[in-house]
């Protein structure tokens, strides 16, 4: 099983990158959202979700924990597959699938092509009140909303803040993220 790929992106098409370690180049599949953030020759760490059918692996990769996990919870409900979490994930963010599973708002999860009203609302009947994990994690999304608002990118900053301990409040992760670098408030 493989977990995490960190490397450079070699190229990327509509629907997938290749990331290339060591030599290798990994074809990993990952929402459209990911694929606006990077670009060809970029580094890049990824969690990832390794799917087996017939005789062929596919690796599906987020940029954080929270799409990965959701994107797990979401395959787990009868009828998702890989493409349909990925439909999803491009559509919303974790927090957004949250809100719209607990709220049971039918209407938002099947504003998604190929998410009927009939697969919406088996979601929300699957996953309300298991997708609390989302809702401990708002810290770290504040903290990364924060340091992208000083300039930093969105992958930058979860890259400062992804080893920091979870129990830190808002100041400290944001403290903690900037003392361990290049602060970009101090470039004007």
């Amino acid at each position: 099983m493989i977990g995490r790929l960190k490397g450079t992106i070699l190229e990327k098409t509509p629907d997938h990158f290749i990331i290339d370690i060591s030599g290798i180049g990994y074809v990993v599949y990952t929402p459209a959202t990911t694929l606006k953030k990077i670009a060809p020759g970029g580094e890049l760490v990824v969690y990832t979700k390794c799917l087996y059918k017939e005789e062929e692996a596919f690796i599906y990769g987020f940029l954080t924990r929270d799409e990965l996990t959701t994107f797990e919870e979401l395959i787990s409900v009868s009828g998702v597959g890989p493409k349909l979490g990925l439909h999803l994930l491009s559509a919303f963010s974790p927090e957004d699938i949250y809100r719209a599973v607990e709220e049971e708002n039918v209407e938002l999860l099947s504003s998604v092509s190929k998410v009927g009203p009939k697969i919406a609302s088996k979601i929300i009947l699957d996953l309300k009140g298991k997708l609390s994990f989302i809702e401990k994690s708002t810290t770290f999304s504040q903290a990364m909303n924060t340091l992208c608002s000083l300039g930093l990118s969105r992958v930058e900053a979860i890259n400062k803040l992804k080893d920091l301990p979870p129990n830190l409040s808002l100041e400290e992760m944001v403290k903690q993220a900037l003392k361990d670098g290049h602060d970009p408030r101090h470039d004007q």
